[in-house]
């Protein structure tokens, strides 16, 4: 069983960049998002809304801190060295737990219940199988140096207590953000944006905010396009 799991946890890393935004566009048009015409509706919008902020804040934090390539070797699981500082020193998984923030969150602002539990479910499921896979491959590689780290900083769930030291004892490295997440945060916020007019649409009110709506996606997009810019003439790098 255990080599079942890794085996499933590595196929889903390898094809996660292609899977994922797959997966997600399966959810939403199995169970599509529902009209915003009610209050419960409302309140799940936000709290999705909410989430994918969450989300994105603790991927920027994460990198801003301390960055660690999650990339792999070849498409395959790999790390040079055991990465245990930064919110690497509350969570042990910070990236992926924003990560999965962000995708439940989408189905939240869907407002379709059944996706909601469903999807949830999906993509719990495959990020529990890849970090299964990544902890076979930490604890053989570093041995009692993972499990002594395992046995002091948790999963999922961060510790905050000691997080505003950890914070304050290193210099945020912005560019890095910019460079390394502009796409993510360009991709959470127009698939959130969409699907908030989506929803609009549906409740025959999307001429209401339309204007709005338009005008940060303007936003975005120029935003997305000058740190692109930026990236691809060398003129924006990171400090470390």
């Amino acid at each position: 069983m255990a080599n079942l799991f890794n085996r499933w946890g590595n196929f889903f890393f390898q094809t996660r960049n292609v899977l994922f935004p797959v997966l997600i566009a399966l959810v939403l048009f199995l169970w599509p998002p529902v009209a915003i015409d009610n209050v419960p509706g409302v309140y799940l919008m936000i709290a999705g809304l909410l989430m994918v902020v969450i989300g994105q804040g603790l991927r920027i934090l994460t990198i801003g801190l301390v960055y660690i390539v999650r990339g792999g070797r070849k498409r395959r699981i790999y790390a040079k060295k055991l990465v245990t500082d930064g919110l690497f020193s509350h969570c042990r998984n910070p990236l992926y737990v924003g990560n999965i923030l962000i995708v439940i969150g989408f189905l939240f602002i869907s407002g379709n219940v059944t996706g909601m539990i469903a999807g949830s479910l999906v993509f719990l499921a495959i990020y529990r199988l890849i970090v299964y896979s990544e902890e076979s491959f930490l604890s053989t590689t570093f041995a009692e140096a993972y499990t002594a780290y395992c046995a002091d900083v948790p999963r999922w769930i961060p510790r905050f207590k000691g997080l505003r030291e950890t914070i304050s004892h290193y210099q945020f490295d912005w560019p890095a953000v910019a460079v390394k997440e502009y796409g993510t945060i360009f991709t959470s916020l127009m698939i959130s944006l969409g699907l908030v007019a989506w929803k609009l649409h549906l409740a025959n009110r999307l001429v209401e905010y339309q204007l709005l709506l338009t005008g940060f996606a303007i936003l975005i997009v120029a935003a997305y396009g000058i740190v692109r810019y930026l990236k691809k003439t060398e003129r924006l790098k990171s400090m470390r």
